[in-house]
């Protein structure tokens, strides 16, 4: 299938080995629905559902230049979707969203989830965007402490050298430079009207992620007419789901059907 020109270019970012089939098959659910998709990758890249597309992360920002070179990939990444949405006309997506219905060619895509925080799994901000360009100034500070930080957290900050303080507020909680200063940025410069309700992008909380592979639910009562993505959660999946063909009635097994993705490689499970 051809991209649509109508539907936003969607981008993403990989760090690491082969993708595993919950990533791939969200790549390949924005494929499926028109999207343009290119995965950015930090060294090697993967193996890619057809129609993906894969550029070095130096396309938009080289982490060594700006001093991140041995940052962890999820700080890397929560850096890099801010350049990416200042540089080019693409949107932010994690690997592990589904793309539920094609994604409009608006302005901004940003959502709460459950219980009533803001995520940044899906996130398109416009360049002239205050709160993309007020965090991309904060976080080049070597000197910044974000206001959101606790007081104990920023005790410890100023006395860490400012080199290191955005490292720093990363290992002492791994969402500061990511959900945490997206909302407060967001409700700082008043953008936060533009942030969409829970089921749009964030149907299920991550502590229910269950529900994606239950048998016997032919009806997804948790998707509404306004559901767009469905975030995985991919670090709060059990194991077992990550390795054996779900069961054929559950939502995650018809959607693979739906838009023709393999589940050959996975196991299993011998039944009695």
């Amino acid at each position: 299938m051809q991209p649509s020109t109508s539907l936003p270019t969607v981008a993403s970012l990989w760090m690491g080995d082969a993708l595993n089939w919950l990533h791939a098959l969200s790549l390949a659910s924005f494929v499926h629905r028109g999207h343009e998709v290119v995965l950015f990758c930090v060294g090697p890249a993967p193996k890619v559902p057809d129609g993906v597309r894969t550029a070095p992360i130096e396309e938009i920002w080289d982490p060594a230049t700006a001093g991140h070179a041995d940052a962890p990939a999820s700080m890397l990444s929560d850096l890099f979707r801010l350049y990416l949405l200042r540089q080019t006309d693409m949107m932010w997506v994690d690997t592990d969203m589904l793309c539920y219905r094609p994604f409009p060619d608006v302005d901004y895509h940003v959502g709460y989830e459950p219980p009533g925080t803001i995520n940044g799994a899906v996130l398109r901000l416009p360049k002239t965007s205050e709160t993309l360009n007020q965090m991309i100034d904060w976080f080049e500070d070597p000197e910044f402490i974000g206001p959101w930080m606790n007081r104990k957290h920023t005790a410890v900050l100023k006395d860490t050298p400012p080199g290191q303080r955005l490292l720093k507020s990363f290992e002492l909680r791994r969402p500061s430079i990511g959900p945490r200063a997206l909302d407060y940025t967001l409700k700082k410069t008043g953008e936060v009207e533009h942030v969409r309700t829970a089921d749009v992008y964030y149907p299920i909380r991550g502590i229910l992620t269950d529900v994606f592979f239950c048998n016997g639910c032919e009806e997804d009562g948790w998707i509404t007419d306004d559901t767009l993505g469905i975030h995985l959660y991919h670090s709060m999946i059990r194991r077992y789901h990550r390795t054996y063909v779900p069961i054929e009635s559950s939502f995650i097994a018809r959607f693979a059907r739906e838009i023709g993705f393999d589940l050959g490689g996975l196991k299993q499970e011998e039944r009695g």
